[in-house]
């Protein structure tokens, strides 16, 4: 039987070591990693911020675990040569050590949480890009507790739209919530009954 949940025996070529550095040096000292030939990531994610006195935003990209750089462990030794060094041409880092001193390896499986917490905030800043909704547009609910109701916008907007589920319940939302791309359009029905 295969359990996903337990990770299967990998050898150290398949298993990743853990590289601490400070905060603000976590994406460059993946960079300066991968420039360099090995293979080093660390889960970041996109954030919008605001400009001091400004109304425009930015876009940022940040790491979800700072300080965390995780590098291929068939390469712990050169690492280890590489952060001792007077001058390095890496940003400061140290190899993570448990209590005992040794170092230890992570699997891929044991790292797939980050991963997916990575792809879910890039999900998250895609669905973020404001769209334009316009009254009579069908829209469904994608993230929240009415997850996938229907309903039809009523008074639309770049930010927000006020959107009718059925005859007598109106929410304000947020565009970004709101997804046209898997609702099946029809054209309204107009006129009189025959």
């Amino acid at each position: 039987m295969n359990d996903n949940t337990k990770c299967q025996p990998i050898p150290v070529g398949g298993r990743w070591c853990i590289l601490r550095t400070s905060p603000g040096r976590t994406l460059g000292l993946m960079a300066a990693l991968a420039a360099s030939g090995y293979e080093a990531r660390t889960p970041k994610q996109v954030q919008t911020r605001q400009r001091p006195r400004s109304k425009l935003t930015i876009e940022l990209e940040v790491p979800i675990a700072p300080t965390f750089v995780f590098a291929r462990a068939v390469h712990v030794r050169e690492l280890a040569a590489a952060s001792a060094m007077q001058v390095s041409p890496f940003p400061a880092f140290s190899i993570f050590r448990d209590a005992s001193g040794r170092i230890p390896l992570v699997a891929d499986c044991e790292v797939a949480g980050l991963r997916l917490a990575e792809e879910r905030a890039r999900l998250r800043i895609s669905r973020q890009k404001r769209r334009r909704l316009v009254m009579g547009q069908r829209v469904r609910l994608v993230e929240g507790v009415g997850e996938g109701m229907i309903g039809t916008v009523e008074k639309g907007g770049d930010k927000f739209a006020l959107v009718a589920f059925g005859s007598t319940f109106r929410m304000r939302i947020a565009t970004w919530l709101l997804s046209v791309d898997d609702v099946e359009q029809t054209e309204p029905i107009l006129g009189a009954a025959a």
